[in-house]
């Protein structure tokens, strides 16, 4: 137990020092000891790959039509996945408080003529002399009130619906009817229908959900050591649809469960190639900023010591120990943030006798 103690603060008391420490090895330690370097390559920007997203559309891009008040589905025009136009009819519905709005509609229109008729007739009357004034007033007053209350059903029943178009019609036909048809509102694809035909819906009840699918937008899950690498503005690509973009938000917190911070990139090329709610693989293009610059080094060259991690950078006369930060894994190969020479070479084979030396457990 006395020995593993003393192994243990031999071990702590190294590892404050060693980092600046070269190690002192003849070229025949070096083929000795089967050491062998390869280079590390710099690197302005690296790609973090193999991140996991999903495929949304934008906030601004999805529109809900719905039934602006109580009504019967009596047909549906378009199905999920098809392409519409904005103006193209989607669906015609039938509410008898359509019809009861109209009429109501059609009343005020009546009242605001005669109400109109009698202030021209007033108006002409008060100036020959023959009626007060306080008689014109209240005309007047009466005048105001249709035309109040004419807007107000003519307002209600565009909030049902009905263009400027059809009102218009409504006035000059005085023919009442309980059907009107919803129109889309913006070009798009639907992508669900949330009625059927017969159903009897509330009003405001949905009916259409549709979207413009160009640009789309992915939601990626990035480990929150690799979202701070990264920035608004850097590159994104979808391999397996061939689309990319960039990103347009990063987050500022992290999950507590998954560690992960939330990343919103845009998809601008080749957009039609991918479905919302589909779940993708994406590289995204990270700045190398702060201190140094990052270095991609084979995965053999990194060693491990606690919670920090080296290479072995060749020097004039042996190694020197230098910490590094991962920031990002492949297959082969690890890009790390480390201070190294322009032309660094590291070891890649024989680290283990070289991580000896470093902690003071091998021989000179």
């Amino acid at each position: 137990m006395k020995r593993l103690v003393t192994a243990a603060g031999l071990l702590a008391a190294a590892l404050t020092t060693f980092a600046a420490k070269e190690l002192s090895i003849t070229p025949d330690q070096i083929a000795a000891l089967g050491i062998v370097t390869a280079p590390a390559v710099a690197e302005r920007e690296t790609a973090v790959s193999s991140l996991t997203a999903t495929v949304v559309v934008p906030n601004s891009q999805m529109h809900v039509v719905s039934t602006p008040l109580p009504a019967l589905v009596e047909m549906l025009s378009m199905a999920v996945g098809q392409q519409v136009k904005r103006g193209q009819p989607l669906a015609r519905l039938r509410s008898p408080q359509l019809a009861e709005a109209q009429s109501a509609f059609l009343q005020s229109d009546a009242q605001r003529s005669l109400a109109q008729g009698n202030l021209r007739r007033d108006t002409q009357l008060f100036d020959e002399g023959i009626i007060a004034e306080s008689r014109l007033r209240a005309t007047q007053v009466a005048d105001r009130s249709a035309a109040a209350s004419y807007d107000e059903h003519r307002q209600a029943l565009r909030l049902m619906g009905m263009t400027d178009g059809a009102i218009a019609s409504l006035r000059k036909s005085r023919a009442i009817g309980s059907s009107f048809t919803l129109d889309a509102p913006a070009d798009g694809v639907i992508l669900d229908q949330l009625a059927t035909v017969g159903q009897r819906l509330e009003g405001a009840a949905p009916i259409y959900r549709l979207a413009r699918l160009d640009p789309l937008w992915l939601e990626i899950h990035a480990p929150a050591a690799h979202a701070a690498t990264l920035a608004e503005g850097a590159a994104v690509r979808v391999p397996a649809a061939d689309a990319s973009g960039k990103l347009v938000a990063v987050g500022r917190s992290v999950d507590p469960d998954s560690q992960t911070v939330l990343l919103r990139a845009s998809i601008t090329l080749n957009a039609k190639n991918l479905r919302p709610g589909q779940r993708v693989e994406v590289n995204v293009t990270s700045s190398v900023g702060g201190s140094g610059i990052a270095w991609r080094v084979p995965r053999e060259a990194l060693v491990r010591q606690g919670n920090q991690s080296y290479v072995f950078a060749r020097s004039t006369g042996g190694f020197r120990p230098v910490p590094v930060s991962v920031l990002h894994e492949a297959e082969s190969s690890y890009t790390v943030r480390a201070t190294l020479d322009a032309r660094a070479a590291v070891a890649v084979k024989g680290t283990a006798a070289l991580k000896a030396r470093m902690l003071g457990l091998g021989g000179e």
